[in-house]
């Protein structure tokens, strides 16, 4: 159940990583096109504007993390000390992952509420994407926003890594491999 459970979130996680990777990808073409001056299409920018404000909302299953932390019967259950500190291990970078995705979705938040005081109410509104954009790239937070969500995809991107060898050395210490996983009906 444990192993189960780091590997559904590494999935999800990847997922995530993928989506974040791609609005990086945008930002950076759309960022080297503006300071080009070159033409933009308007779908890019569309995408540019919905990449930075879409918020995402991803339920993390803490039930086994919650299990194996607070059960002393299940860590008397395993024959393996090495085990329970890695897998405690992994929790803690699974949490540290929810907490950087839930940072970077709460500043999406404040970057909407930006969004719709400077572009939408503002006492000129923008009458069209490219000027919507141009107010974004022009303004500090949302320049702070981009910066951080390229920070934050970075960190994510090695805590992955990381965290496939933790879930790998755990597989190892209890000695079961994924087509054992998936007869229990994990790692599907």
């Amino acid at each position: 159940m444990v192993i189960h459970n780091l590997e559904a979130f590494c999935d999800d996680l990847e997922d995530e990583i993928e989506h974040l990777q791609a609005v990086d990808s945008l930002i950076a073409s759309v960022q080297t096109k503006n300071e080009k001056h070159q033409t933009i299409s308007e779908d890019s920018l569309l995408q540019f504007v919905s990449g930075i404000l879409d918020r995402n909302f991803t339920v993390i299953d803490q039930t086994a993390e919650n299990i194996f932390s607070s059960n002393i019967e299940t860590w008397k259950s395993i024959n393996s000390s090495e085990f329970i500190e890695l897998a405690g291990k992994c929790f803690s970078a699974k949490r540290l992952m929810v907490r950087l995705l839930e940072e970077l979705d709460t500043e999406r938040h404040r970057l909407y509420n930006t969004y719709m005081q400077t572009v939408v109410y503002a006492d000129k509104p923008s009458e069209t994407i490219q000027e919507t954009v141009a107010r974004m790239l022009c303004s500090p937070a949302f320049c702070a926003f981009i910066k951080q969500q390229h920070d934050y995809l970075a960190g994510m991107e090695a805590g992955l890594t990381t965290f496939h060898e933790k879930i790998d050395n755990c597989k190892r210490l209890m000695e079961v491999n994924d087509d054992e996983l998936k007869q229990f009906g994990y790692n599907e």
